[in-house]
């Protein structure tokens, strides 16, 4: 009786605010500010995340309307 395989999920490893804010523009492949990429983590109050939640983070920061 031969076992069943499970599909092993990869992970996406997961980044400081600092380890972004080092070098943005190589992570999110356009000219964005490191202060940008800080602050948007910093309100979205997160200290580690991975690639992609971060670029939705910052997407979504700065599209915010400034009153």
């Amino acid at each position: 009786m031969a076992a069943k395989k499970t599909p092993e999920v990869v992970q996406e490893p997961e980044y400081t605010v600092e380890e972004f804010a080092a070098n943005p523009s190589a992570v999110f492949g356009e000219a964005i500010s490191p202060d940008i990429v800080t602050a948007a983590l910093r309100v979205a109050g997160v200290k580690k995340t991975t690639k992609s939640a971060a670029k939705t983070i910052i997407n979504k920061f700065r599209s915010k309307e400034v009153k």
